[in-house]
């Protein structure tokens, strides 16, 4: 693909987040965890837990892109109310507005693979779950 398509399925994705633009057997990697999610399915899954059932009121706000044939790296704010459990807590009710950046993987028209990158500590303290700022 050219970086403008790169860049166009990623925006795509982003606005939309759309799991048909992931490969059936696309890989998600949030960088905190050890293992990465496998397959369309259990990325859907794990999305839908995030944007519909931890977060309410969600919304990507997009910042800087870079592209290249294979690959696109997305910089974005997360904001969101946080609605219901995470990680086996009550939901807070707070809002938390957490920068991250992920590098996507492109292969055949669809995201092959991502990799997200976020300051989880922030996100807790945000939540009231953690109060030291490191």
């Amino acid at each position: 693909m050219q970086p403008n398509n790169t860049l166009s399925l990623v925006r795509a994705y982003l606005n939309s987040r759309d799991v048909t633009l992931f490969a059936k057997d696309a890989e998600f990697r949030f960088m905190s965890q050890s293992e990465p999610l496998r397959g369309r399915e259990a990325i859907d899954a794990i999305l839908s837990l995030l944007f519909e059932e931890m977060f309410s009121d969600v919304r990507l706000e997009p910042s800087n892109f870079l592209a290249t044939e294979e690959s696109a790296v997305a910089e974005f704010v997360f904001h969101g109310v946080n609605t219901g459990p995470l990680m086996g807590l009550p939901p807070t009710g707070k809002r938390v507005v957490v920068p991250m950046v992920a590098v996507y993987e492109v292969s055949s028209s669809h995201i092959s693979g991502v990799r997200l990158y976020f300051d989880g500590c922030s996100m807790r303290r945000q939540l009231g779950l953690a109060t030291a700022p490191w």
